[in-house]
């Protein structure tokens, strides 16, 4: 972004938010907790469609978003216990921007058996988010088959779409020019040299991802997006060094990625859910310093409805978002 002087210090000036805020200003919460102001492009109505494509703090909008009303079809996937422990849709977790894309694109399609890995009779599915579950063949391409379906008539019928970009590290099948979703079995790897690869996206691969991304979404007509970074924390890193420092490496190309893209598409919005989480430290996590705290995850989302459904959140007791 460049600007004229005159037209730099003139934008400023109208911006009541332009300092950082200290303890006396309203985007200051008593918990310790910074909540930044929103400004949406476009606002969510009641008995919309929302579709969401994302990390585990999809799973946390999908919740909110149901109780305002909200239709969602992402939160009615449901898969055995036996698959996605505690939580019936995980396996719809997506982190990377590659494989979030290949769902978008391959949404009807019929599925394949790419990204499918035979461990003894079984097959471990790392086109999902399966924590290297293996279940029965049959079993894995009637799941694929199902969230197939899922995403061509879910993102038929939304006209906002939430994306939560998770991570930059992705494993790659080179012999089926494929993104995974999670790291294939170590005896996979180890029995196929030089088919897989640990990638890690650099700004300009997000960037091109999340817009094709972006543009698939709006293929045919126009769709609202908005985007997010999961403050969940990379819990493994697989390029060297400290995984503190690879986590602040990959959140910020996302951040930057998913600001550059939102400033290029009047459609497309960004929700600061990164930065609320991170401003209040470590105390925001629970006592494994990944997953943050319940009580937290709640106060973000509700700050995203107040922004995106304002009449939603004063029925419910919740200040709209400044």
């Amino acid at each position: 972004m460049i600007l004229d002087g005159e037209t730099a210090f003139a934008s400023t000036l109208r911006n009541r938010h332009r300092k950082f805020p200290d303890r006396t200003d309203d985007r200051f919460d008593a918990g310790g907790v910074l909540f930044p102001a929103c400004n949406p492009g476009f606002g969510i109505e009641k008995g919309a469609s929302v579709f969401t494509i994302g990390s585990c703090f999809a799973r946390n909008v999908e919740r909110v978003l149901v109780a305002a009303g909200v239709n969602v079809p992402t939160a009615a996937f449901s898969a055995p216990e036996s698959e996605a422990p505690g939580q019936p849709n995980r396996v719809l977790n997506q982190y990377n921007p590659g494989t979030m894309l290949q769902c978008v694109t391959g949404a009807g399609d019929v599925p394949d058996r790419r990204g499918l890995y035979d461990v003894g009779d079984a097959v471990v599915d790392c086109l999902l988010a399966t924590g290297s579950r293996a279940v029965d063949p049959a079993r894995a391409m009637a799941r694929r088959a199902e969230i197939s379906t899922l995403y061509a008539e879910g993102l038929a019928a939304s006209s906002t779409v939430v994306v939560t970009l998770g991570l930059i590290e992705a494993w790659y099948d080179r012999d089926d020019a494929l993104f995974l979703n999670e790291a294939p079995p170590r005896a996979v790897i180890r029995a196929c040299p030089g088919r897989f690869e640990m990638r890690r996206l650099e700004g300009a691969d997000c960037e091109a991802l999340v817009s094709e991304l972006v543009d698939r979404l709006c293929d045919g007509g126009r769709r609202n997006i908005v985007l997010t970074v999961s403050p969940v924390p990379l819990q493994v890193t697989f390029t060297g060094g400290d995984a503190v420092v690879a986590n602040a490496y990959s959140k910020s190309v996302l951040r930057a990625a998913a600001g550059r893209i939102a400033d290029a598409h009047p459609n497309v919005d960004y929700f600061p859910s990164y930065e609320i989480v991170t401003s209040a430290g470590l105390q925001a996590f629970g006592d494994d310093n990944v997953h943050v705290r319940p009580a937290l995850v709640e106060q973000v989302i509700a700050h995203m409805l107040g922004a995106y459904m304002p009449a939603a959140a004063e029925s419910e007791g919740q200040p709209s978002a400044a």
